[in-house]
């Protein structure tokens, strides 16, 4: 039997380096304990062990804040790219195996309205297995083993993630055929609330901003999620402003009236993932398929928009898109 290598037998816990990386990427134990699912005490616990076994100060701690030391920030960088490079393995390693489904992240109502409605033919088509997680916002998609996120580019995205520009956001009030009935011509008014959602608190002040058709409304009602107030529009409960890739089955059923169209708001849709989207056949037909899905929706409802938009997906541009790696 060989001896063993006294190198190896020196290595700190891989668990007690993730958490320093966690928590020195966020600078902070508490957010670092939330990543991780563990306690502030057992973050802290890791990394007084960690500090001692390499016998160096990996951060100082003042004002009830901690701080990288010069060694704690080089090693953070290495540890960086490690894990990112673990990372990637084991996700090539998952998505090689075959029958593999592609797990795509997706804000909860553009799931509901559009997604899961044409996934169907999409698998169909291609014989490509689809697992839909309903989530918005940001997103780490190696934490979530997500193979793809669909988002509007309205945050702040990390920039180590690959983007692709999807299709343009495109809003308008909606509102049931017996409320657009009830439309007072002379004042100009909806007999009815104004129907707002936490999920866009901002979109009607857009709309007003953008100097788009003047909505006239009784009052003000809010909804926890887009879809609920878009549920309360088809009741015939009020007036909601809409995105036309939401609402796009219902107008065209005759459910929703669209009394002033649908129209730009400077937002995109874009694509996220960990790699290169064209390094994985599966998401790259995904987009491709969803892209055109989206612009040709877009193309009927406002034809000048959709005549300039791409056919295919193309590389993320904008304010909120801080670059690819």
């Amino acid at each position: 039997m060989s001896a063993p290598d006294p190198m190896r037998e020196r290595l700190p816990q891989l668990s007690a380096l993730r958490v320093f990386e966690s928590a020195a990427r966020h600078g902070s134990l508490t957010r670092a304990a939330e990543e991780l699912h563990v306690t502030h005490g057992a973050v802290s616990k890791q990394i007084k062990n960690l500090e001692a076994d390499l016998g160096k100060a990996l951060f100082v701690r003042r004002n009830r804040g901690v701080f990288l030391t010069e060694p704690g920030r080089a090693l953070a960088a290495r540890l960086r790219g490690i894990f990112g490079d673990l990372e990637d393995a084991l996700a090539d390693f998952r998505t090689k195996g075959s029958g593999q489904p592609l797990v795509v992240s997706c804000e909860p109502t553009l799931c509901l309205k559009l997604l899961i409605p044409s996934l169907g033919a999409f698998q169909q088509e291609t014989g490509i297995e689809v697992r839909v997680l309903a989530a918005g916002g940001r997103i780490d998609v190696r934490r979530d083993h997500v193979d793809l996120a669909i988002r509007r580019n309205d945050f702040p995205i990390d920039g180590t993630l690959h983007a692709r520009v999807l299709c343009d956001e495109a809003m308008g009030p909606v509102c049931a055929p017996e409320v657009l009935a009830r439309f007072e011509a002379e004042t100009r008014r909806f007999p009815l609330p104004a129907l707002h959602t936490r999920s866009r608190p901002d979109s009607w002040a857009a709309w007003k901003r953008l100097n788009r058709p003047a909505i006239a409304c009784t009052a003000d009602r809010t909804y926890e999620h887009f879809y609920l107030a878009i549920e309360a529009a088809l009741a015939g409960q009020g007036v909601a402003l809409a995105s036309i890739h939401m609402v796009e089955r219902d107008v065209s059923a005759g459910r929703l009236c669209s009394p002033h169209g649908f129209w730009p708001d400077g937002t995109q849709y874009v694509a996220l993932t960990a790699h290169p989207i064209e390094d994985d056949a599966r998401a790259s037909r995904f987009v491709d398929w969803l892209s055109a899905r989206m612009n040709a929706t877009l193309a009927a409802a406002m034809p000048s928009l959709g005549a300039s938009g791409a056919a295919v997906a193309q590389p993320a541009k904008g304010r909120a898109i801080h670059g690819a790696r």
